[in-house]
């Protein structure tokens, strides 16, 4: 039988959420119709900090048919976010008592400083964690292996004895192929506050 012992969870969608409807509709009216690939290359970049604030939005000015400041174009990058709900910090708490947990997001300096700036429950939601994981930080996004095996080799933790929780499947599903257990949270289905049951169901295989 599994015995789980620690957790690392996701942050948006998972905790924090999200409408990301907002941000695509947000840049169609400054005109971008279809991310290209170089776009989506950028953003991937950005999320393993390998390109700076100001070149992630000169990538996104480029790609415009008009001109959009600075501004709006973080305004609209951030318009997907909303808040943190004081049930799911309130569950962190009760988790942290039985379990050791993580953060581990992919996630960027923009989202970081607008989510610290605008939600004044980020500083109790933070501090439940035991570490937190920024993908910008680390030069790795999920759902590469490393960045997993970063997590749980600068804790010692055991992989199996360890279950990441994500509302992106690929990510999920890259944490299992490192040896931990995982958990896709289907948000069309479920919540992060249903995770005390799926603890459960793991600790019966």
């Amino acid at each position: 039988m599994a015995h789980i012992e620690n957790i690392i969870f996701d942050y948006g969608g998972v905790f924090l959420l999200l409408d990301e409807e907002k941000t695509y509709q947000a840049f169609k009216d400054l005109g971008l119709l279809f991310i290209s690939d170089e776009l989506s290359a950028s953003n991937n970049d950005f999320q393993r900090g390998r390109i700076s604030i100001p070149t992630f939005i000169k990538n996104i000015q480029k790609e415009l048919p008009r001109p959009a400041s600075e501004q709006q174009i973080i305004d609209a990058w951030c318009a997907m976010l909303g808040g943190l709900p004081q049930e799911r910090i309130d569950l962190l708490k009760r988790l942290k008592k039985k379990y050791r947990i993580f953060l581990l997001s992919n996630t960027d300096d923009i989202h970081i400083d607008r989510v610290t700036r605008t939600i004044p429950s980020t500083v109790e939601f933070l501090a439940q964690f035991e570490k937190v994981y920024y993908s910008q930080n680390t030069g790795y996004r999920k759902p590469e292996a490393e960045i997993f095996q970063l997590v749980l080799d600068e804790n010692n933790l055991d992989a199996s004895k360890t279950l990441f929780v994500d509302d992106v499947k690929e990510n999920a599903e890259g944490a299992g192929r490192v040896g931990m257990h995982y958990h896709w949270l289907d948000l069309s289905k479920e919540t992060v506050l249903d995770i005390e049951k799926v603890i459960e169901e793991i600790e019966k295989r």
